[in-house]
């Protein structure tokens, strides 16, 4: 499997209902799986945030600083879930993604491209101090 099955198989999987393409390249691969899903690009700023952003390369050629501001515009004002091939020549490694929240979903050896993947709402699991369990206890507090 390369890099293109795994993004086509993986729009298939989420069926968003609306994607925010980062480039031209990336527009071409979206309108190509899912046709009918109604795609923008940043010529064509989404009016109601889109469900999903999707880049190929689209961090090439950027630097660290810009990328992450990029990607955190992205994430803060047009889609909360964002999918992104990227190659070794761009300016975040792997541990920078990580960093940002970002999951390495599949790396294509061939092409030497990873796919990340993020998602609001599960970037971060809830951790198990954070519950009803762990708050006041008013029985504990003598007035």
């Amino acid at each position: 499997m390369n890099w293109l099955d795994y993004v086509q198989s993986r729009l298939l999987e989420m069926q968003p209902a609306s994607i925010y393409a980062f480039e031209e390249s990336a527009l071409q691969l979206v309108t190509r799986i899912l046709p009918k899903t109604p795609a923008s690009t940043p010529a064509e700023a989404p009016t109601p945030p889109c469900t999903l952003a999707v880049g190929v390369n689209a961090l090439k050629g950027l630097s660290v600083d810009r990328a992450q501001q990029l990607i955190s515009n992205t994430r803060i004002y047009i889609a909360p879930r964002l999918l992104l091939v990227e190659g070794a020549d761009c300016a975040l490694n792997a541990e920078a993604f990580r960093a940002l929240g970002f999951s390495l979903c599949f790396y294509d050896d061939t092409e030497n491209l990873s796919v990340y993947d993020y998602d609001l709402a599960t970037y971060k699991p809830v951790p198990d101090w954070l519950n009803a369990r762990y708050w006041a206890h008013p029985e504990r507090w003598k007035p």
